[in-house]
């Protein structure tokens, strides 16, 4: 009976502690984001609104209130991001009751940013794969959701799909437009993967053969790799000019296209250097193998082809 009893109140301590010790994270949790929040508004009061919206997200991850939400789709606002501003503000409005004071300034503003936003609907074409990726600015959009709130002004719209060569649309708009763009991922690619070798009369004894087609496979999707990342480091590029003046002040979008566009360059130039190497290399082999007898081989990529005969 003593031991029965022992357990029983060995339950209700252990019980005690971790309700306490929950208590206590949850505790943390609101005061760091109670601190993320004061510091977020105090950067709004400055103009500091891309440090501001940074500080309002670290604020709602920790404590999801709808005060954040509000503050957040403000700076969202004052950063032109009328999309993502208008989110916020439907969000916290559904999550208001009837009588939060809150609630007729956040339809204001909802009602604002319809009435000065240029309406786009996306209208991805029927026969794109499955898994394409719209961009719009740099940031990935759903074409389900739709139409977009965008501040009037130029935009850039990138669609891109596995084994297709993408497609760039410049969308021009002015506030209060309404508009529905057909987007497309663009032709597909006519290639094979990387290393796939299309071979008539391939014979088992020989390694030089196959493995220079091999590498100069491996060389065309080297280029066509860097040309992907060449098409992307152009697109921050104009992101950047969009979000930047004359003095190079940059908001936080302009900030983060200068940042990405660097790796994008990086990566398009350390790309279409190997796929340099491996072109050369492949073609070495090539010509070494011609001391064989002869054998047909082609592999191409992003439209790009290179064959010929092998002994």
């Amino acid at each position: 009976m003593s031991a029965v009893l022992f357990r029983s109140v060995s339950l209700v301590l252990v019980s005690c502690v971790l309700m306490t010790s929950v208590a206590h994270a949850d505790d943390t949790a609101v005061s760091r984001a109670d601190r993320f929040f004061k510091d977020g508004r105090r950067a709004a009061e400055h103009g500091d609104f891309g440090e501001a919206c940074k500080l309002f997200e670290e604020s709602f991850r920790l404590d999801p209130g709808v005060g954040t939400l509000v503050n957040l789709g403000d700076c969202a606002e004052h950063l032109g991001d009328l999309e993502r501003a208008y989110g916020y503000y439907h969000t916290a409005s559904a999550r208001m009751t009837e009588g939060d004071d809150r609630l007729a300034r956040v339809h204001e503003r909802l009602e604002s940013i319809d009435r000065r936003a240029a309406k786009v609907a996306l209208q991805l074409d029927a026969d794109a794969p499955q898994g394409t990726v719209i961009t719009l600015d740099g940031d990935t959009v759903d074409a389900h959701k739709m139409p977009l709130h965008l501040l009037k002004g130029g935009h850039i719209v990138l669609v891109t799909a596995v084994g297709y060569r993408g497609a760039r649309y410049n969308l021009d708009v002015t506030e209060g437009e309404i508009r529905a763009l057909h987007v497309t991922p663009g032709p597909a690619l006519e290639a094979v993967l990387p290393g796939s070798i299309v071979q008539t009369e391939v014979r088992p004894s020989g390694w030089m053969k196959p493995a220079s087609v091999s590498v100069l496979g491996l060389g065309v999707a080297a280029v066509w790799v860097g040309s992907l990342a060449g098409l992307m480091a152009i697109d921050r590029r104009d992101v950047q000019s969009a979000n930047c003046n004359a003095q190079s002040v940059c908001n936080v979008m302009g900030v983060d296209a200068a940042h990405d566009g660097a790796t994008w360059a990086t990566v398009s130039t350390a790309t279409f250097i190997t796929g340099a190497v491996l072109l050369a290399l492949g073609t070495t082999l090539f010509i070494v193998s011609l001391a064989s007898k002869r054998r047909a081989a082609a592999v191409s990529m992003g439209g790009m082809s290179i064959g010929g005969h092998f002994e």
